[in-house]
């Protein structure tokens, strides 16, 4: 699917957010099993099939959201134990894949987050905005930085411009990711009040996850160009691109989703 930025930020449009993340991912490690791993590519191939089909009903938007999440749920209960158990198997050297193991668990931590925010969404609670802005931080800053060293990894390394870049992005979401870190442990939950340190935070980071985001879309452009050597996947920078995205739309509306 082309990458947008106008995705409905609705029930049914988060549904759908965090699904077709869930089947990027499945499509994303696919090529990377080697075709040794018969079985690690049919179960893959499995998981592929049922997220894609979810993605199916969920724009058709015409299935109740209660019903829908009950089924995304039980979809990416099977998805996190799959990747559990590739990430276990692969630090024992038992399988042969291309993907970083720390790319397998970048998936599998997405994959308990949105079960947690759809347990939350079902549960009708509001986060208070300052909750809200440090629960997003730290999750996603720790994703954006991981995405910044995963196109490093699938650059060429012939492309020394583009890896200059990428290193000096890497390092600033890494320093922002720490920082969300240290103001969720100097301001521990419940987080009644908005302070100005942790308004100042949230525009930094909403300002830098926008750049990141159209840098995305940048890099996206030359790779489909083949106007940089590469072996990322066709559609990987629109898929981060969309979650630099969500995150500072979050940000901006101080929610949780």
């Amino acid at each position: 699917m082309p990458y947008t930025d106008n995705y409905e930020r609705d029930t049914n449009g988060i549904i759908i957010f965090w699904i077709r993340n869930h089947y990027d991912h499945a499509r994303f490690f696919d090529r990377e099993i080697s075709h040794h791993e018969m079985e690690l590519a049919h179960a893959n191939q499995n998981m592929i099939q049922i997220l894609g089909n979810l993605l199916k009903k969920a724009e058709t938007k015409t299935v109740d959201c209660k019903i829908l999440i009950d089924e995304v749920q039980q979809a990416t209960q099977k998805w996190h134990s799959f990747l559990s158990y590739a990430i276990a198997r692969a630090l024992r050297c038992e399988v042969i894949i291309s993907t970083p193991t720390a790319l397998l668990d970048h998936m599998k931590r997405e994959a308990k987050e949105s079960i947690f925010v759809l347990d939350y969404i079902q549960s009708g609670d509001k986060a208070s905005p300052a909750d809200a802005s440090i629960h997003e931080s730290y999750f996603w800053l720790r994703q954006m930085s991981d995405h910044l060293i995963f196109i490093s990894h699938y650059l060429d390394a012939s492309n020394y411009e583009l890896h200059d870049e990428v290193k000096q992005k890497t390092s600033k979401f890494t320093n922002l990711f720490l920082q969300a870190n240290a103001l969720r442990t100097m301001m521990p939950s419940p987080r009644k009040e908005v302070l100005p340190v942790l308004s100042n935070f949230n525009q930094m980071v909403i300002k830098e996850a926008k750049v990141l985001e159209a840098f995305k879309l940048e890099l996206d452009d030359i790779i489909k160009h083949c106007a940089a050597v590469t072996t990322s996947p066709p559609d990987l920078l629109e898929h981060i691109a969309r979650e630099a995205h969500h995150l500072w739309r979050n940000l901006e509306e101080m929610v949780i989703s």
